[in-house]
């Protein structure tokens, strides 16, 4: 099968949304389809991802305006994104073009526009599917984007979504039909990933450093947990405009002996860190970016066999399952009486963690993307 994946997001750019790019592209192109990446051509002075690609891959960048500033080139990028689509298609008949979608760039806009008049199908997966709430002039630019946004994904093939709360949002608030979206949810290689320490005392935190993603309450249950357990050690890997706040924060505790801001970690270090852990952390601040999100790291903590302790309602039910592989809590109190509950319970810990990783077995890659596939059959069928 032929297809052409269009992308604003794509390496050298860092960030869990650009993992899942990449890792679905390259399973795409191991079971054996032939894959065409379409990203606009972008300068980027963030840490920098350098993932192996398929060999089979072909990758074309294309020329953007304002491509210096990441903001201004996501708006500025239809045009091109879509001549360049076209003429592709054009030369290399695809069965069909495959987007991610983010409310914030034009690619998937560009993607419906090329299915239409290469008349194929487009299927579009929704990363992120709607912005936190604002207001002022970015208020306004939400409600432009909104209707912009409104008709790409109603002018989708289909529309996949990672679970039911995403589709209710889909469905109300982008008024897209309800027999055109399905749940499909995003995945983990298995097989880079590994347990070697039992009795570990580290709690490990694997992400890019938002104020959403709620570290600070992680750091007021850390005082807490020492008292109980002096050795036990926080390993916060990842960078983001949090981190002046974070160290701050580290520092008017005293918790420098126990808490390790690591930063940036290159993502093939990432499963020697899990491996080391006894407890990996989700969310801690419920917000409309978060609620029912699936981060990548959730996916990667299970499998490494790590119990999640996450705020309630940031996880799928059946990703998170309370007393099961892990546990939902509401505020930092309650978030160091679990922490605490499992350091001190080896067996408990390691139980939950053997859930875990039974549990995210139906995540993997491999499954994902032959889940698309049949998408893209019963579009035909």
């Amino acid at each position: 099968m032929k297809i052409l994946y269009m992308v604003f997001h794509f390496p050298p750019i860092s960030g869990g949304g650009v993992v899942v790019i990449v890792e679905l592209a390259n399973k795409l192109a191991q079971l054996g389809h032939d894959v065409t990446i379409l990203t606009p051509d972008i300068e980027w002075d963030g840490e920098k991802y350098e993932p192996e690609m398929n060999k089979k891959i072909i990758i074309h960048k294309v020329k953007t305006p304002s491509k210096s500033n990441l903001k201004i080139a996501a708006r500025r990028c239809f045009k091109n994104m879509k001549n360049a689509g076209v003429e592709l298609g054009e030369q290399n008949k695809y069965d069909f073009i495959f987007s991610i979608f983010h409310p914030f760039h034009m690619v998937p806009r560009a993607a419906v526009a090329c299915a239409n008049e290469l008349k194929i199908p487009i299927i579009i997966k929704v990363d992120d599917a709607i912005y936190q709430k604002t207001s002022g002039f970015k208020n306004i630019q939400r409600k432009i984007e909104k209707i912009y946004n409104s008709k790409t994904l109603q002018g989708g093939s289909r529309i996949l979504v990672s679970n039911e709360y995403t589709k209710e949002v889909i469905k109300n608030y982008y008024h897209v039909k309800n027999e055109k979206i399905s749940i499909i949810t995003n995945g983990t290689e298995l097989n880079n990933f590994y347990k070697i320490k039992s009795n570990s005392k580290q709690i490990v935190f694997s992400g890019a450093m938002y104020n959403h993603r709620g570290i600070d309450i992680l750091l007021e249950s850390v005082t807490d947990v020492i008292k109980k357990i002096p050795k036990a050690k926080f390993m916060l890997l990842g960078d983001g405009p949090e981190m002046p706040r974070l160290n701050e924060l580290i520092n008017k505790l005293k918790l420098t002996e126990n808490v390790i801001l690591k930063g940036w970690v290159d993502r093939k270090e990432i499963p020697k860190y899990l491996s080391e852990s006894a407890i990996g952390i989700g969310p801690l601040r419920l917000t409309d970016v978060t609620k029912h999100a699936l981060p990548i790291k959730v996916l990667e903590y299970m499998a490494s066999s790590l119990p999640i302790i996450a705020i309630e309602e940031t996880l799928p039910k059946d990703v998170l399952k309370n007393g099961e592989n892990g546990f939902f809590i509401k505020d930092s109190k309650e978030l160091s009486q679990k922490i605490i509950e499992l350091l001190q319970n080896g067996e408990l810990c390691s139980k939950m963690g053997e859930k875990s990783k039974k549990m995210v077995v139906k995540f993997d890659w491999e499954n994902v993307t032959k889940s698309i596939i049949k998408e893209y059959e019963m579009i035909n069928s």
